[in-house]
């Protein structure tokens, strides 16, 4: 946790400080080491949330680009059981940012809970998560398309692209540089994407707005193979 109740008030770790879990109140120590993060944790082994995973500088860049009020926000669902969003906006939609293996089922799980919901995926976890993305960038189809330039990708020519499509939710892909790759629609066996640069995307998050859906014309698309540039988007 980036945040813990002292003396009343909010704070971040600092060596040596103990204080308040704000969602259960039990104790928790500051961990300022050379190698984590400095984060607070529960002085029990057992953390309030059972969703919780231990954050890297990457998770905290993301936070730090909105107040600290929107950041860990915790909501309980019907049976009381309390879920922490990584950011929540005022206008409801909940940022996970999500760097640690994850399954396919957590992550649906997760998404019918916030419902409105953006996830915000490290790409430089793998080294075979964006290779698999370049691969498939190189078969991309150039559907007709309304306002951003559209890939269509294969899930075929990328695993890591398939596990994140077909959400009820956009999944926006990190791979460390400023232009991020979004899907903005899933079809049966590929999904289309496109890129927004960091600067608009948090922009748009900070006036609680998703990323666009894609909008496609008739005809829906134009195959290309081997496109000349698209590899160097990465």
């Amino acid at each position: 946790m980036k945040f813990a109740n002292l003396n009343g008030e909010r704070a971040e770790p600092a060596p040596k400080l103990k204080a308040q879990c704000p969602f259960c109140d039990s104790e928790v120590v500051a961990k300022c080491g050379k190698v984590r993060v400095w984060h607070w944790a529960h002085k029990s082994t057992k953390h309030c949330d059972h969703w919780w995973e231990p954050e890297k500088e990457w998770h905290r860049q993301w936070k730090n680009q909105f107040p600290n009020e929107w950041q860990e926000v915790g909501r309980r669902d019907d049976n009381g059981e309390l879920h922490i969003a990584d950011v929540l906006t005022p206008q409801g939609l909940a940022l996970e940012f999500q760097h640690s293996a994850i399954s396919r089922e957590e992550v649906e799980i997760r998404t019918a809970f916030h419902n409105d919901i953006c996830w915000i995926v490290d790409g430089l976890r793998l080294e075979s998560s964006i290779k698999q993305f370049m691969e498939a960038l190189k078969h991309a189809g150039t559907p007709n398309s309304s306002g951003a330039e559209v890939y269509e990708l294969y899930y075929y020519d990328s695993r890591f692209l398939k596990k994140w499509a077909g959400l009820n939710a956009p999944v926006v892909f990190d791979f460390g540089i400023d232009e991020l790759w979004v899907i903005g629609r899933s079809l049966e066996n590929s999904a289309l994407v496109y890129t927004l640069q960091r600067s608009v995307l948090v922009e748009q998050f900070k006036l609680g707005n998703r990323p666009p859906p894609v909008q496609i014309r008739a005809p829906r698309y134009r195959r290309s193979y081997g496109r000349r540039g698209v590899g160097r988007r990465l």
